[in-house]
């Protein structure tokens, strides 16, 4: 199916690779009212096969609103930048609906509308402290940065299974899309206006990530 009529605008994602056993990762940033979608993209394995996932934040049954949470602004100091805390309104959960701990993957939603990806140190009730401070939109400058009742999305780490999957034959050009010669949409992000965290563990054998093309569709 071809996906012109539908396509806002475009993101990318250039050449990249690790050492062994060093995870491939790449933020891939979100658009208010507008959905993800790979197009196309290309991925050289080495000896071993791989797995490159798009993770993304999913709320376990049993805990609406844990994962896919909210910020909780009414303290006004954790929600500048140059800081490390965040307050969200939902007991904070990764996707497999585990409290949330140190390590796991999140993003907020600036008050400019674009994402910034961290990691969690640690949590105290519905208070994360993150691993890195939050730039925000001002560098770390200390002025505003999250805005109350933004999104707060915990990914989780990659064995809590939220994530669409592409596999990665071993010793191969693995290509998709118009990469591999055709023209429709390879995978969509499940949520509209949600963030992608791509990661590949990279085990074993360097794999290397030659590009991956979003589009930023109206369905």
């Amino acid at each position: 199916m071809s996906y012109g009529a539908f396509i806002n605008s475009f993101a990318s994602v250039d050449y990249h690779t690790e050492t062994a056993d060093t995870a491939i990762t790449e933020n891939i940033q979100a658009k208010d009212g507008l959905r993800l979608a790979l197009l196309a993209g290309s991925y050289l394995n080495g000896a071993t096969a791989h797995t490159l996932c798009f993770m993304y934040a999913k709320d376990h049954a049993s805990y609406p609103g844990s994962a896919r949470n909210t910020i909780d602004g009414s303290t006004a100091a954790h929600i500048l930048s140059n800081q490390k805390v965040i307050d969200v309104y939902t007991a904070p959960r990764d996707p497999a609906g585990n409290a949330a701990a140190a390590s796991d993957v999140v993003a907020y939603q600036l008050i400019d509308g674009t994402w910034e990806f961290n990691t969690i140190a640690s949590v105290s009730t519905n208070a994360i402290t993150l691993t890195n401070d939050i730039v925000g939109v001002d560098a770390e400058a200390g002025g505003t940065a999250l805005a109350d009742g933004a999104p707060f999305m915990i990914f989780g780490v990659v064995g809590d299974a939220s994530y669409l999957a592409l596999p990665l034959t071993a010793s191969v050009v693995n290509s998709w899309g118009a990469t591999a010669g055709g023209s429709g949409i390879v995978l969509v992000h499940p949520y509209v206006g949600e963030p992608f965290y791509v990661y590949d563990a990279n085990a074993t054998n360097a794999g290397f990530l030659n590009n991956l093309l979003f589009g930023y569709i109206n369905k």
